[in-house]
């Protein structure tokens, strides 16, 4: 993707546009040997795209006891392999304590990625990554509707600017957009609340697909007449419940 200042519509008083160094990445974090080897051998690029803050963007910070958006920062990383994309998005989110948005791109391959921290309340410094929540790989070259209109979801200028904290949940939202048009077949604007909603729905499937995966496992290795036959009617109950789920999506 050529330009993904353009492609989020970022505001020009946001726009950063350096790059940051593994070497600054490296020096400002405390890295094991393996996330060291990953910075070094798997990353190629990380670009520092944006910045909002509330006197160059207009938006109010969001602080409580437990939350801390005063910013929110863009970045984008270029890397080899699309399988050290978790291993990439925990190290720079790791890094990073503040609301960081990753954009994610291998070679045709394009992800979008958000983590929800909270303040850490042994150190009000440090912050607790809650929960990581990445978009499924987005082929450029594959000219679909879904994710025109995913792509179409990033605009920041369509994004809500009650605060930072609903700005960066903007992302979020967007990306559970595209993950139940990916399911659904078709791409529905929906409020808030229905997002939401959604998104419970998502993490239902989601558990429900890592045990249809075990099931199949399980019967290709099973021996036993009885059994194989106990844990094919396992996966059907399994897959029935999965799809019920997504209808409810629709």
């Amino acid at each position: 993707m050529n330009n993904l200042i353009e492609l989020l519509n970022i505001d020009k008083r946001c726009v950063v546009d350096k790059r940051i160094t593994k070497v600054a990445i490296s020096n400002n974090s405390t890295l094991n040997t393996s996330e060291k080897k990953l910075l070094k051998e798997v990353i190629n690029d990380i670009r520092w795209l944006a910045s909002y803050k509330p006197f160059n963007s207009a938006i109010p910070e969001f602080i409580t006891k437990t939350d801390s958006y005063d910013e929110v920062e863009i970045i984008s990383v270029g890397f080899s392999d699309v399988k050290y994309a978790k291993q990439v998005v925990n190290l720079l989110q790791k890094s990073m304590p503040y609301p960081l948005v990753l954009l994610l791109e291998v070679e045709n391959l394009f992800s979008v990625s958000v983590a929800k921290k909270s303040i850490n309340q042994a150190d009000k410094l440090k912050r607790t990554i809650d929960e990581v929540i990445t978009s499924t790989w987005l082929n450029r070259k594959e000219d679909k509707k879904v994710n025109q209109d995913f792509l179409n979801q990033l605009n920041t200028k369509t994004f809500h600017n009650l605060h930072l904290k609903a700005f960066y949940e903007s992302f979020t939202k967007a990306i559970h957009q595209y993950e139940t048009s990916l399911l659904t077949g078709s791409f529905s604007p929906k409020d808030g609340k229905a997002i939401d909603k959604d998104a419970e729905t998502l993490k239902q499937i989601e558990a429900i697909d890592k045990d249809i995966i075990s099931l199949k496992s399980q019967i290709k290795k099973e021996t036993v007449f009885s059994d194989k036959v106990r844990l094919n009617m396992n996966l059907k109950e399994s897959e029935e419940k999965r799809q019920k789920l997504i209808e409810k999506l629709t």
